[in-house]
């Protein structure tokens, strides 16, 4: 069903897994070879090659304060989704932002005369859902209780993921190292809503119940839906599976700069702008799904509970086959692009001591839901082979973050684990925002 394949997930997501991917602390940790991922410019002190090995990042938010404990809960064997302690704290509209990056391998090496050089390979995923309140009402409620209303139920989205592979490099000259990187993107999947056509309404007659729905919806989607297939109950998403090539046609390319500025003995500066003029151009399995079209029926009621949990005994007979093909989508071979956002660090550092360490920086992001977040940092290194950290930050959707750093370091080993978002790091399906950061490098 159409309920259960595409929208009930999207909300289940922005329930849980609740597109700006911060990482304030990852960026006041120039120590950390993985810290170059938002600054090309970064490279450990007095090291002279570097092996990024796997780490994971994720950072993502709901605009309300809704978990995915909130929203899940276990019926015997089966799991159930539960709209009824949710829907009275939701907004008009909802916006969810999900991204995560999972650095499989890199490496940077220093050459002579103040050079160094940078690869490696990630796997990223860019999710921004924005969906209204009433949709959510509509699956749980069903148009009972909106008799004489009209309900949108047209959610809008942007998800794809691809591969990251890149290449850069960065020049020292005294004070100040400037650094660069290019990316080539080779896209895995995708679906993006089209806002030209981003209209779905139900409305239930309160004489004669008679139910209307129109339609001027469409989406783009690549490698991830082929067809919708509405005979039969509900609508049925053919998917079909990506094997996630490193070089496609699903390509597309953006840059990194950053600069670091040792301002002082004791004081340093840093700045990078990430991810310019990021974009991928669609062309493999791209397809453009419309629907368009009203229809009216008299003396429907339908309800919502059992349709979400899949309930067997529900008979529409005649009635749901009708219904069905009003949301027929007619498809069509369409290449596409999608747009990577724009993200931009400045950061301060200051070295009270030996063993502390003060710091302050900005984040920005740009695009169609831009964020901002601020974050103070201090860090203790009690031992050469401990470092513990602690920062309060605020952002577009919170004004209370405490975030938590932990470095180990053994030989040439380096383990870290970050959080902006300590509350939530643990626990991300009890958390509206859940935000860390953790991974080995080895530094020689």
């Amino acid at each position: 069903m159409l309920l259960k394949k595409i929208l009930l997930p999207a909300l289940v997501l922005s329930a849980g897994m609740l597109s700006a991917q911060q990482e304030l602390f990852l960026n006041q940790s120039p120590a950390l070879w993985s810290a170059n991922s938002v600054n090309p410019a970064f490279f450990p002190k007095d090291k002279k090659f570097v092996i990024g090995l796997p780490s994971f990042g994720l950072d993502a938010a709901h605009s309300g304060d809704e978990g995915y404990n909130d929203l899940i809960r276990k019926s015997g064997s089966q799991t159930l989704i539960d709209f009824g302690g949710v829907i009275d704290k939701l907004e008009p509209e909802n916006t969810v932002r999900y991204v995560h990056r999972f650095e499989t391998l890199s490496f940077g090496l220093r050459l002579p005369a103040g050079f160094t050089v940078q690869a490696g390979h990630a796997l990223r995923l860019n999710t921004e859902v924005q969906y209204p309140k009433s949709l959510p009402e509509l699956l749980w409620n069903g148009n009972g209780p909106y008799i004489g209303q009209t309900l949108d139920i047209a959610p809008r989205a942007t998800v794809f993921d691809f591969n990251d592979l890149h290449i850069g490099g960065a020049y020292e000259r005294g004070r100040i190292r400037i650094g660069a990187r290019m990316h080539y993107l080779s896209g895995i999947s995708s679906v993006q809503s089209d806002p030209d056509h981003q209209s779905a309404t139900v409305y239930t007659d309160n004489d004669i119940y008679q139910l209307s729905l129109q339609t001027d919806y469409a989406f783009h989607s690549a490698s991830l839906v082929s067809g919708i297939d509405t005979s039969g109950l509900g609508f049925n998403l053919k998917t079909e599976a990506s094997k996630g090539k490193l070089f496609s046609e699903n390509a597309g390319r953006s840059f990194d700069f950053g600069v670091n500025i040792q301002l002082t003995k004791r004081i340093q500066l840093s700045a990078s702008a990430l991810d310019l003029g990021g974009q991928i151009k669609w062309r493999s399995n791209a397809n453009y799904f419309r629907s368009n079209g009203s229809y009216s029926y008299e003396g429907v009621i339908f309800p919502g509970t059992d349709i979400i949990n899949g309930a067997d005994s529900i008979d529409f007979s005649t009635k749901l086959d009708t219904l069905n093909d009003i949301f027929q989508f007619v498809k069509t071979a369409e290449e596409f692009s999608t747009t990577l956002p724009a993200r931009y660090y400045a950061g301060l550092l200051y070295d009270f001591s030996d063993n502390w360490r003060f710091g302050a920086n900005v984040f920005h992001q740009t695009g169609d839901q831009s964020f901002t977040a601020i974050g103070l940092a201090a860090h203790w290194s009690p031992l050469r082979w401990l470092s513990l950290g602690g920062m309060y930050s605020i952002n577009d959707r919170s004004a209370a973050n405490i975030g938590f750093q932990l470095g180990l370091s053994q030989g040439p080993v380096q383990f870290y684990f970050l959080s902006d978002n300590l509350g939530s790091a643990f626990t991300p399906k009890g958390s509206p925002a859940v935000n860390f950061r953790t991974g080995l490098g080895l530094v020689f």
